[in-house]
Parts: structure tokens; C-alpha cells; sequence
């Protein structure tokens, strides 16, 4: 505690015991009631110091400062590497890069696609009349003009026209003058008229005879259809067809129906071999 502060704290106790004082003496005086005449010297006392309490501050506990860092200058770095000094490079700022001017856009015209090729498609073959449908098919270098062909034309699909009405009324008898000597001896064999039963798409058929054949095999498959042309083999065999044609109308083939031989002249039923 410094002076300045203990004389002040000296003045304010002795201020205080001197009112206590005063206090005190102007009591007495009026409880004894002495004569106003008599004035008693008033013995100012001094009184004892007394010891107060003094509360000395307690000190504020000091923070603690960072500490102070001193810079120390920049020194040139040496790095010892193979007996060579790299030293730092002085920051250099980036030149601003010049503005670059802009180029014309060039717009190129888009190619012209290439035009598909063109596929043509092969012509069509001309349709062969029925003259040349029937002769080409001849063997052994024959050759049949067209009289010929009309001729004999005209006369098979007569001997068919014929048969015809036979199938209808089912006259054996009659059927057999048609037929060739070759198809009357084959087909009185009994093994071969076997070989036909097997071939039946009904079972359950005897085939016994010659007319069995002609009741149960040559009528069934030959009745109702229309025979159209002839197809030459030789120019004294011929096949009587009928012809299948497209939507369009278009010849797309034969179905054969009917083998016929030429034998003196005249045209005479052929029954084909089982092979």
C-alpha cells in the first residue's frame, strides 16, 4: 500500500472519532445541568489509534501475452545436391494472355447422300405356249411339227372324253378295249395288284383282279378331272395333263393322269409299272 493511500484512510478514522467525541460532551452537559455561567474547557482528546481492517486488493492475475515472435530476414536457401545450388526463382506474375480474336466460322454444306443403286429386276422369261410345253420333253431327237401336234392333241383328249363316260357307267368290258397288251398281262399278275393294295390310302381293300384295279384304283384317282394337254415322251407315247397355274394365271406346272400309246394309228390306254 502506498503513503498517499494511508494518510487518507488515517483522516477518515480520525474524522470519525471526533464526532463521536462532540456527541459524548453535549450529553453530559445537559443531564448535569451546570450553570450556564460556568464554562468548562472542553479537553479535546486524542484518541487512540485505532487498527481498521484494511482490505488490500487482490492482484489480478496477469494473462498471459504471446509471445512476441521476431521475424528474422529471409535467407537464400542452398540445398546441397550433387554440388548444385537451387535457389528460389523470384515469383513472376502470369502475363495476361491476349484476347483472341475470334475466327469466322466456315459452315461446309453437307454432302449429298449417294442415290441407292437401283436393283433391276431380271425381266421375266417369256411364257413357252402349250406347243412348246408338249415337245420339249421328246426323246431320242424325234420331232413333231405343229399339224402333228394338233392332230394328235385332238385325238388323245377324244380317247380321255371317252373314258370318261366309261368311268361313270363302270363298264369293265368296255374299259378293256382301251388298254394295251403290255398293261392287260402286267396287271393280271396277282403279285402285282398286291403291290397296288399296299399302296391304297384306304386300307382294308382287295385288289384280287384286273377289274378290282379298275373299280377301286383307276376310277378313284382319275374321275372329275379335266385334261388340258398333251406332253410328249416320243412322238409315239404322250401324257394327258392337267395344267396348274399361279394366282395370276400364270403355267407353273402338270399333274399327270392319263399314259397313252400310239399302236397302228391309233391311240390306245396305258397303265404305268409299279416300280
Amino acid at each position: 500500500m502506498n503513503k498517499s493511500n494511508i494518510l487518507k484512510i488515517s483522516a477518515v478514522i480520525y474524522s470519525s472519532l471526533m464526532i463521536s467525541g462532540c456527541v459524548t460532551n453535549c450529553t453530559s452537559t445537559k443531564v448535569s445541568e451546570m450553570p450556564e455561567e460556568t464554562v468548562l474547557p472542553v479537553m479535546q482528546e486524542t484518541p487512540e489509534p485505532k487498527t481498521a481492517s484494511i482490505q488490500v486488493p487482490q492482484p489480478q492475475p496477469v494473462q498471459p501475452q504471446p509471445p512476441v515472435v521476431q521475424e528474422t530476414p529471409k535467407q537464400e536457401i542452398t540445398v546441397a545436391f550433387k554440388q548444385e545450388t537451387v535457389n528460389k526463382k523470384p515469383v513472376t506474375e502470369d502475363p495476361v494472355p491476349a484476347e483472341k480474336k475470334e475466327e469466322p466460322v466456315v459452315v461446309e454444306p453437307e454432302p449429298e447422300p449417294e442415290p441407292e443403286p437401283v436393283v433391276e429386276a431380271p425381266a421375266p422369261e417369256p411364257e413357252e405356249d402349250e406347243y412348246t410345253r408338249s415337245v420339249k420333253q421328246l426323246a431320242d431327237g424325234a420331232v413333231v411339227d405343229h399339224e402333228t401336234f394338233n392332230k394328235d392333241k385332238a385325238d388323245v383328249l377324244a380317247v380321255i372324253e371317252e373314258l370318261e363316260n366309261v368311268m361313270k357307267t363302270q363298264d369293265y368290258k368296255v374299259w378293256l378295249t382301251y388298254l394295251d397288251d403290255a398293261s392287260i398281262a402286267y396287271w393280271s399278275k396277282r403279285t402285282n395288284l398286291q403291290k397296288a393294295q399296299k399302296r391304297l390310302p384306304i386300307k382294308g381293300l382287295k385288289i384280287d383282279s384286273l377289274q378290282d384295279y379298275f373299280t377301286y384304283i383307276f376310277i378313284p384317282s382319275r374321275q372329275g378331272h379335266k385334261m388340258e394337254e398333251i406332253r410328249y415322251e416320243t412322238d409315239k407315247q404322250v401324257k394327258a395333263v392337267q395344267t396348274r397355274k399361279d394366282e395370276e394365271g400364270k403355267y407353273i406346272g402338270d399333274t399327270v393322269y392319263y399314259y397313252l400309246r400310239k399302236i397302228n394309228g391309233q391311240w390306245k390306254l396305258h397303265l404305268p409299272e409299279i416300280k
